[in-house]
């Protein structure tokens, strides 16, 4: 008698439930494919955090992530948020902006690497002949890479993008650029031509159009000037690239390399390797 109470189950077995039980949600597939993760001493700690955060400087929320998917402690996050929240070389070179969504929503790309996004940063400092970088950003991934340009002429630009990013994941179906000289130049809408590309320049005056360059851009930066001992940017490139494609997206939930590569990357302090695939007896099948 009387109505029967909203955590009970009234549907029998369902999504793995039994009858009369409440019903849980389906537990993250990444938790069971989590390696072991060692457990730090406190001694430690601090050395942990600072071997893993000073990669790219993240956030605070990408910080614990970053640390907790590999380590262990008492406390992991609140720890962390502490010290990530105070790390003096991220307030000092961090911007926060608010930028709008675009007006027109991108179509959503059909497969990796299908929709890349492209633009060029500088002048910086010059760092091994070295004053300009092309960027490059694949929409569904967020998989990022940064060239090193001694020139921003567009026979360099092209020549860039073919060898770093077309010779390693092929052409893409789309580039969306800017309008800068060496985008809209007919060296580039002939290559674009000949891999049969399609491009999508933004309008003038609003870079919030290409926003996924523009923020990989700001973190790139940031992650620049925390990182640097000296003006040797060049040398400290890749170190930093390591760091934001192994760092989560938390919109994705997981990292650019897990959706490029199929899993973490290994990062500097990881010291406990990861445990062998179980063993099934193949007899009993």
């Amino acid at each position: 008698p009387g109505r029967p109470c909203p955590s009970v189950n009234k549907n029998g077995p369902r999504a793995g439930g039994h009858p009369g039980v409440g019903r849980r949600s389906a537990p993250s597939l990444r938790r069971f494919h989590r390696p072991p993760r060692p457990v730090v001493p406190l001694s430690w700690r601090r050395r942990v955090f600072d071997s893993v955060h000073a990669l790219s400087h993240p956030g605070v929320r990408a910080s614990v992530k970053l640390v907790s998917a590999r380590f262990v402690w008492p406390g992991l996050r609140k720890t962390v948020k502490e010290w990530a929240a105070v790390c003096i070389p991220c307030q000092r070179s961090k911007i926060h902006r608010h930028t709008q969504a675009p007006l027109e929503p991108f179509r959503v790309p059909g497969r990796r690497f299908d929709h890349v996004h492209v633009d060029l940063v500088g002048p910086l400092p010059q760092s091994q002949g070295f004053t300009h970088l092309l960027t490059v950003v694949d929409r569904t991934t967020r998989w990022p890479e940064a060239v090193p340009l001694a020139s921003t002429t567009a026979a360099t630009v092209a020549r860039a993008f073919l060898s770093t990013w077309v010779s390693r994941f092929g052409p893409p179906a789309d580039i969306t650029s800017d309008r800068g000289p060496q985008f809209v130049s007919e060296l580039w809408s002939a290559m674009a031509d000949g891999l049969g590309v399609k491009v999508h320049r933004t309008t003038a005056y609003h870079p919030q159009a290409n926003g996924m360059c523009e923020r990989f851009h700001r973190s790139l930066k940031a992650a620049l000037r925390a990182s640097l001992t000296s003006g040797d940017w060049v040398e400290r490139l890749p170190w930093v690239l390591l760091g934001l494609r192994s760092a989560v997206k938390e919109d994705l939930g997981v990292s650019a390399a897990e959706l490029v590569l199929g899993q973490p990357l290994r990062v500097p302090g990881e010291f406990l390797p990861e445990s062998p695939p179980p063993c099934f007896d193949t007899s009993l099948l």
